[in-house]
């Protein structure tokens, strides 16, 4: 389940600006997301959304992430990675906070279980695909309960042109709609992957507002 909670701990962690301090006393801050992987024996290379390669020198904390593990992190530069390392990077960071996004694997439904996943909207930022990720940047009114977040493939609902068709699903569980949170989810993609293709055409779909508003993106993932 994606945990209110959890949602809150990365709200805050989010709540940053992307350059974070332009002061001539403290070194200059960035947010990004991006993909961890381990190098060598203890750093990490993180690639971002951007495409930028890190290389991480020095962390908050003992993390223990997977590789290929989705995260959010706030960092600074400490200088560019030299051309001769044995991995193509860009720079070695310094990072001040780093957590891992919620990521869940697609639901696969059908037309008699997709409604139990919930139909409650949201109000879409930004979709977008990352390597094997989708993910979402939303926002959505809750109070005290656990709200749950999901990417369906309904088998009943498969057109027969060349898109899959993904639905993005918010279970409130009749929570109050008290105060407005931010969030991000992700979602990964590999279970689509078909054999002697290299893409595969999306057609994302999710409720907003109300009952007749949905967005819609088509998208394309390459692997």
């Amino acid at each position: 389940m994606a945990k209110l909670g959890y949602l809150l701990i990365l709200f805050t962690l989010l709540s940053f600006t992307s350059c974070l301090d332009d002061s001539d006393d403290e070194p200059l801050m960035f947010l990004d997301l991006g993909i961890l992987n381990h190098y060598g024996t203890s750093e990490y290379m993180i690639i971002t959304d951007d495409g930028i390669v890190l290389l991480t020198e020095n962390l908050p904390r003992q993390i223990d992430f997977d590789d290929n593990a989705r995260v959010s992190l706030r960092y600074h530069v400490l200088r560019s990675a030299p051309e001769n390392d044995s991995i193509k990077a860009d720079y070695w960071v310094d990072v001040d906070a780093i957590t891992e996004l919620i990521t869940k694997e697609i639901v696969v439904v059908n037309d008699s279980t997709i409604d139990s996943l919930g139909t409650a909207p949201v109000e879409f930022q930004k979709v977008w695909i990352t390597q094997d990720f989708l993910t979402v940047y939303f926002t959505f009114y809750g109070g005290s309960k656990v709200h749950d977040f999901n990417l369906t493939y309904n088998e009943d609902g498969q057109g027969e042109d060349e898109f899959t068709y993904l639905t993005f699903q918010h279970q409130d569980n009749k929570d109050e709609q008290v105060k407005q949170y931010w969030a991000y989810v992700t979602f990964r993609l590999n279970s689509l992957r078909k054999e002697g293709q290299s893409e595969i055409k999306i057609h994302f779909r999710g409720k907003q507002n109300n009952e007749d508003d949905y967005i819609q993106s088509d998208l394309v993932y390459r692997y």
